[in-house]
């Protein structure tokens, strides 16, 4: 249920449905099989999925997949150079999510992080293969966590305390 509301308001936000339709009007011979809220970055291999600095500055946009291409902002990935696509299935404090890692045969390695979504499961356009995951934290997410729950912390004692 969680997941259902977090994925409908991420959608909403992003205008998910409106890009989708937009984009399906202006391609007639396109047919888009999954759409999606995302944040995405591009790594240098093709590597776990961590939290760090390249997540904040991630490209926030909505990632298509149509019957030739994946779309995400000003990304356009050609289905027919993708060298391997999985799924990952990870759990996070606002319900559970996926990260679309994808690898071409340039040697471009995508991650899209989204909420989970059947379409992106139930699709025969792009083969995937589907794992179940953990994040794992980088020095500057463990630092930012650590610095965040010190000022609470602060604040906390301050506001309580009468000081």
């Amino acid at each position: 249920m969680l997941n259902k509301i977090m994925k409908s308001l991420v959608d909403f936000i992003y205008g998910t449905n409106r890009l989708r339709v937009k984009y399906e009007l202006s391609n007639p011979n396109e047919k888009v099989f999954a759409s999606d809220a995302s944040k995405g970055i591009i790594t240098n291999s093709n590597k776990d999925i961590v939290r760090g600095t390249n997540w904040v500055t991630s490209q926030r946009a909505v990632v298509m997949l149509t019957n030739s291409k994946i779309i995400c902002g000003k990304w356009n990935i050609p289905i027919n150079e993708i060298q391997s696509s999985q799924l990952i299935k990870i759990n996070s404090l606002f319900g559970g999510g996926v990260v679309l890692k994808i690898q071409t045969g340039n040697n471009e390695n995508y991650q899209f992080g989204m909420q989970i979504n059947p379409e992106w499961i139930e699709q025969k356009v792009l083969p995937l293969t589907f794992e179940n995951g953990k994040v794992k934290y980088s020095i500057f997410s463990i630092i930012i966590r650590i610095l965040a729950i010190g000022y609470l912390i602060n604040w906390a004692y301050n506001k309580f305390s009468g000081n």
